[in-house]
């Protein structure tokens, strides 16, 4: 089976980049079209892009801003600033001082809102605590705690599994989106934002080159969106998985004991990464359908079958739940590029 293996970003997160813009309607039809998104993720909730075009939005918002943080800090963040940030932090001898180096500079900014690493016990809290009267919002804290983290867990080479994430804002209506940003628990509506990992990581010695840095910046912000930092997480474990075994669809048992794992401890370690198989399964189908209706050259009922349906009206059924329209509606109005994208890939 011949499909990509990019995931799929909600539209809630395409929106929020235009949110604090002063667009016009023309302008954001051009900013979509330039970036080869079709302009159903202004109004769908349930519209899905790549990140290549998430990253390209971005880039190309940013450009026409001047303004990397997009409206959201309390000052605009000049383009150029995430990659000082990442330079300075990377001349390091280990993950405590890459931490201390970020934090030291990006608190010499005006931007709203300050960072801090504390440790306590067995664990390390990289927190970000705004300043009286400044809102901190979803966007900030989703967008900054993944961006640091996966260039941490690449400085250092290796996965920095996070043990928890806290947020101070109430459940998003795109809350099933955190369990790939995060791939653990994420709690809402807490005292502080942070996310939480073992301090013992922070004696991890930093690996990548000046050589290795000066060839990731380019990519950025891609690489971090796309980057498969979370290979040994059961998520993406279970979704490779499933992706291999297509057409069939194997039952969580029979998956369970493909990973070597009890059927109840598998269970609770996907909750832990805030989860469930079912989730994982429908959302994998869904993602796939996506980047196979991009090709005109496949017609519905070899996308079902594909995909594991035993008939096209049960892939028809199951599709429109996900994505609230069927097949054929979600193909005229949402198809997207499926030309490779440009950017190239890390070792």
């Amino acid at each position: 089976m011949n499909v990509s293996d990019h995931r799929t970003i909600s539209a809630a997160f395409v929106r929020a980049i235009g949110a604090r813009q002063p667009l016009s309607a023309n302008q954001q039809s051009a900013l979509l079209a330039e970036c080869d998104i079709p302009e159903s993720v202004l109004t769908s909730d349930r519209a899905r892009i790549r990140p290549a075009q998430f990253a390209r939005l971005i880039e190309a918002v940013t450009e026409l801003s001047g303004d990397e943080s997009l409206g959201y800090n309390k000052h605009p963040q000049k383009p150029g600033t995430l990659l000082a940030l990442m330079r300075y932090a990377h001349n390091s001898e280990d993950l405590l001082q890459a931490f201390e180096r970020h934090i030291e500079l990006f608190n010499l900014f005006d931007f709203g809102y300050k960072v801090s690493l504390q440790q306590r016990d067995d664990y390390a809290f990289y927190r970000l605590s705004p300043e009286p009267g400044f809102e901190l919002t979803p966007w900030t804290c989703e967008q900054h705690m993944l961006m640091h983290h996966r260039y941490f867990c690449w400085l250092c080479g290796t996965r920095l599994p996070l043990l928890r994430v806290n947020l101070h804002y109430p459940v998003p209506r795109h809350r099933d989106e955190y369990h790939y940003l995060f791939h653990t628990e994420t709690r809402f509506a807490q005292a502080h934002t942070d996310f939480v990992f073992a301090r013992r990581l922070l004696s991890l010695p930093i690996v990548r080159s000046a050589a290795e840095l000066e060839e990731f910046l380019p990519r950025v912000p891609y690489e971090l969106m796309h980057m498969p930092d979370q290979d040994g997480s059961y998520t993406e474990q279970i979704r490779r998985y499933l992706k291999k075994s297509l057409p069939q669809l194997p039952n969580y048992e029979h998956i369970a004991e493909a990973l070597g794992i009890g059927a109840q401890t598998l269970r609770r370690r996907l909750a832990q990464e805030g989860c469930d198989y079912r989730q994982l399964k429908h959302e994998l189908l869904r993602d796939l359908a996506i980047d196979l209706l991009a090709d005109p050259e496949l017609d519905i009922k070899s996308i079902s079958y594909q995909l594991g349906f035993s008939e096209p009206s049960a892939f028809i059924r199951s599709f429109k739940k996900w994505t609230g329209s069927s097949p054929g509606e979600y193909r005229r109005n949402n198809t997207i590029s499926t030309e490779q994208d440009t950017v190239k890939p890390l070792p």
